[in-house]
């Protein structure tokens, strides 16, 4: 699997559309706050055939035309997040998803989500309220250990579970990011589900990619 690690500050806002409009900020949409965070974000082939099942109708999987698909997994570890108004508390993420063709035209990736996981239990109680099935796992592992020369890669190791979610983890190596390579970057995952469609919108201000290196995804 193809990955990159990286190094940003991020908002993500949760956004519940009804009919292609966007719902009213007092329904079902949320601001979260992302700040001193780190990140694993891999890309690799799957099945078309398996992964079109998982999609529902209304999005299209990025590649079709190839037979194939791209399954996209990410693992995350925050100083910070902050739901709304909320005090900020550290935080591990990971989700899974199925590489899409941008529904809506925006964002530098799009993504439909297989599986969302948290150690936030405020976060994975937001996401629950507006309709995404999250995970809230306490023990949720996000461990890097740096390289020891200056420049050599890392060690990552990621480990995910809890409720009926099988559990799954990530381990490999990591080379941090080259100075002054900040960008601006534009994350789009979606889900459909009881209360329509949702789109999760994460804007980097601020994000470094590291080099590019293999590793494994177990369940």
């Amino acid at each position: 699997m193809l990955c990159k690690k990286v190094l940003f500050s991020a908002v993500l806002l949760a956004v519940c559309l009804r009919g292609g409009a966007v719902a009213s900020a007092d329904d079902l949409s949320f601001s979260v706050h992302f700040a001193g965070c780190t990140e694993f974000a891999g890309w690799g082939p799957v099945s078309l055939a398996k992964a079109q099942p998982l999609v529902p109708a209304g999005y299209a999987i990025a590649g079709a035309a190839t037979g194939q698909a791209a399954i996209v997994v990410r693992a995350t570890s925050c100083e910070s997040v902050a739901i709304g108004q909320s005090p900020g508390r550290p935080t591990e993420v990971s989700q899974i998803g199925i590489n899409l063709v941008p529904p809506d035209g925006t964002g530098d990736i799009n993504n439909y989500i297989l599986v969302y996981v948290t150690n936030n239990e405020l976060l994975a109680e937001y996401f629950q309220f507006a309709g995404l099935p999250t995970v809230f796992d306490p023990q949720l592992t996000y461990e890097y250990t740096p390289g020891e020369a200056a420049g050599a890669p890392g060690e990552l190791y990621v480990t995910a579970a809890g409720g009926e979610l099988s559990a799954y983890f990530l381990f490999g190596t990591e080379t941090d990011p080259p100075p002054n390579s900040q960008q601006q970057f534009l994350a789009n995952w979606w889900f459909t589900g009881y209360n329509g469609k949702m789109k999760q919108s994460t804007s980097f201000p601020v994000i470094s990619f590291g080099v590019r290196c293999r590793h494994a995804l177990h369940e």
